[in-house]
């Protein structure tokens, strides 16, 4: 029915409801009807309902159409506003939240020549110290650091003296966790204007000794850690890369950015760029239109383990969690001794296979924000914003602050309804953000622990002297002692992350239109190296990176899966398409599933224990990420839409297994990507031509008979050393 003039019925309530962002009128006469509140030349639209579940929420976007409705904090719609309007005065708010000025004791700040887009500072660690016990003169750098429009990136700092992690104090927390109510949101702040922010990046190696023990790192500009990159929505990105190593390969990916038309900057060597080798340049530029939490890695031949990784912050304005009035960023990682190469050389051997059953190497130590013993500055009654990265190899973390909640905000850049709890556990390559809510009093310091999940570890792998915990601590006041870290292995918590409910309230996504199945399982190669596998195919780079292939395939085969190689794992995904994913875990341990390209909707997961409930009903809001846990035995149904034409990964990011094969390759849409013809940047070209790789053909370098295929790799290097470059004999 369609109600115009006087016929539009009497409004007795109006209400928000429903996830699809409808609009209910309760007319008097014919009781409940749904109504696009859009009109069509003043005529109001009745709609055909979907989902009719969850509650509409403050600033969500219909999915009709571009107007907003804004609600109260109970739900009560007030008004309906074209796109770009400001948000009319609500009524008066049951409760009101102060705005604090933004501290500025820490001595670790990022900044930028473009402002930043928020009244806060991040901080990566306010005073950060590592004992040197075997070289007492070596420095470690910590991620203080300036980003600057068009200038090199520089960080420095200095390592000092340490306490060990004891285990011995008592502390006690409730396994409970409580959703929360989001502070007033930013929604009027005006956004920055967009800005280009070119960096200059040497990629070279640097000697620190974080945890005491000094070894070569891959750092950046004579530095290590490597700086953050910060930005604001809407930033275009541009990093100009000097491969300075000498002896290895190098390639970058910028984890959880979906790199919409920009595939070729997506970073995995031999899927959307060729590696980059030494004494080569190259360029990565790309707009970034995704708020939150991500990171930046070495993607070719295990290099991140070797310690190229950073942050990458992205500010919005209208951060539904308002202005914090500081931002802390605390990265986890485990850190090895021995340099990657030899550690991959050995682990893909067929020696490992008959001594350990092809046991990972672990690692030697844990670290926060690359360091041991960081301190963060604390300032009484004030807000901070810690967004919480692993950028570890192969431990997943538990982390706990001492009498301090942690209210989840954002989970793999992702907005969430807040949800505070005692402690996270974060897996590889995830990421939180969390408020905390600092003391009012400065009588004491506080310590924080972050701990190794260890069930990842084959017990005869653990290196002598092993620290499987790294502490850090809240300093309220630098002149009282520090506490001891409490012993938080015999505290782990239930954790469930598919209780987090996104604040878009995305509703489930349609029915699949498209199913992919996924055996995650390992097994012996020909010549007895251990090899990951999905659906009994163990992944291996082809001759020609799989973008170029998609790119130069002729219409009647580029959308064919055999074109890109038996050993690519290669799906082909219809543009528009629903996928589901369906991950069966035969492995007996947990592996963190990551998808370039996309964040997922989490539809099912089974149990894995009392301390890893699972999903068995699936949500009307599910949770969305790009890094899920997946335990070993266990099984898992993931959804999204294949709305991003290009070549997007689906791996393990365990790095051990990325570097044995666990990596499936979604080549999603790839005519559509044809027909709005990517240019594909000149020093992109360049490094492909100078190596002698093919930047046509199939995955074989075949581009006259595409469906022969010969040629392509479908049996590992047994003299395989990671980015190594010049290998030992």
């Amino acid at each position: 029915m369609v109600f115009a003039g006087n016929n539009v019925p009497t409004v007795t309530t109006l209400n928000g409801k429903a996830g699809t962002g409808v609009v209910w009128l309760a007319d008097v006469n014919q009781g409940l009807v749904a109504y696009n509140p859009v009109p069509v030349n003043g005529v109001l639209q009745p709609i055909t309902l979907g989902v009719n579940t969850g509650r509409l929420q403050k600033f969500q976007r219909p999915a009709f159409g571009n107007a907003r409705i804004y609600t109260t904090s109970v739900n009560k719609v007030y008004a309906i506003a074209p796109p770009g309007s400001p948000p009319p005065p609500p009524p008066p708010p049951s409760s009101t939240s102060t705005t604090t000025k933004p501290a500025s004791s820490t001595s670790s700040k990022i900044s930028s020549s473009s402002k930043i887009s928020s009244s806060s500072k991040i901080s990566s660690s306010s005073t950060v110290s590592s004992k040197s016990s075997s070289v007492s003169s070596t420095k470690t750098s910590s991620t203080s650091s300036k980003v600057t429009s068009s200038s090199s990136t520089k960080s420095s700092s200095t390592s000092k003296s340490s306490t060990k992690v004891s285990s011995s104090t008592t502390f006690k927390t409730s396994s409970t966790s409580k959703v929360t109510t989001f502070p007033s949101a930013t929604a009027t702040v005006k956004p920055p204007k967009p800005v280009l922010r070119t960096l200059n990046w040497d990629i070279t190696w640097v000697r620190a000794a974080p945890d005491g023990f000094a070894r070569p790192f891959v750092g950046i500009n004579g530095q290590w850690p490597c700086p953050p990159i910060v930005a604001n929505m809407g930033d275009i990105i541009k990093i100009n890369v000097q491969n300075s190593l000498g002896n290895e390969s190098t390639a970058i990916h910028f984890h959880g950015l979906f790199q919409e038309n920009t595939t070729y900057a997506d970073g995995p060597a031999m899927v959307t760029q060729c590696p980059i080798p030494p004494g080569a340049s190259f360029v990565y530029e790309f707009t970034i239109n995704q708020p939150g939490t991500y990171w930046y890695h070495a993607h070719v031949g295990g290099q991140y383990i070797d310690g190229f990784r950073g942050p990458l912050i992205v500010h919005d304005v209208k951060a539904p969690y308002g202005m914090p009035d500081q931002e802390v960023v605390l990265t986890l990682s485990d850190l090895y001794h021995q340099e990657a190469p030899y550690l991959i050389h050995n682990y893909l051997s067929a020696n490992n296979t008959e001594t350990t059953g092809g046991a990972e190497p672990v690692p030697n130590a844990n670290l926060i924000n690359e360091a041991q013993n960081v301190k963060f500055s604390m300032i009484p009654g004030r807000t901070y914003l810690f967004r919480v990265i692993n950028m570890g190899t192969l431990a997943a973390q538990y982390l706990q602050f001492d009498q301090h909640d942690m209210t989840i905000v954002e989970a793999d850049g992702l907005y969430t309804q807040p949800m505070t709890v005692q402690q996270l556990f974060v897996g590889v390559a995830q990421r939180y953000s969390v408020l905390v809510k600092a003391k009012t009093v400065t009588t004491q310091n506080y310590a924080i622990v972050a701990l190794m999940n260890t069930d990842m570890f084959d017990s005869t792998m653990t290196p002598a002297g092993q620290q499987v915990s790294a502490a850090g601590w809240l300093v309220y006041d630098a002149t009282k002692p520090l506490p001891k870290p409490f012993d938080l292995s015999s505290q782990i918590q239930p954790w469930d992350d598919t209780q987090l409910v996104p604040y878009d309230v995305q509703p489930l996504f349609d029915p699949p239109t498209t199913s992919v199945y996924l055996t995650a399982d390992f097994g012996q190669n020909s010549w007895g190296s251990t090899r990951g596998m999905f659906n009994g195919v163990t992944y291996l780079a082809q001759k020609v990176p799989t973008l170029y292939t998609a790119l130069t395939a002729p219409s009647q085969y580029v959308n064919n899966p055999a074109i890109y190689g038996q050993n690519s794992n290669a799906w082909v995904l219809p543009f528009g398409a629903v996928v589901e994913v369906n991950i069966n875990n035969h492995d007996n341990r947990a592996h963190p599933f990551h998808l370039h390209g996309h964040n997922f909707q989490v539809i099912s997961r089974a149990d894995a224990g009392s301390n890893f409930p699972g999903l068995y009903n699936t949500p009307a809001i599910p949770m969305r990420r790009d890094t899920l846990i997946v335990y070993g035995g266990t099984s898992a149904t993931l959804r999204f839409v294949a709305n991003n034409p290009g070549i997007n990964l689906f791996h393990c990011h365990t790095e051990w297994h990325v570097e044995n094969g666990l990596t499936a390759t979604f080549i999603e849409a790839p005519d559509v990507l044809q027909a709005r013809k990517p240019y594909i940047p000149a020093s992109h070209r360049n490094v492909c031509d100078a190596q002698g790789i093919s930047r046509k053909g199939n995955a074989g370098g075949n581009s006259k008979n595409w469906l022969d295929t010969t040629g392509a790799p479908t049996e590992s290097d047994p003299n395989y050393w990671g980015a190594l470059l010049n290998t030992p004999k």
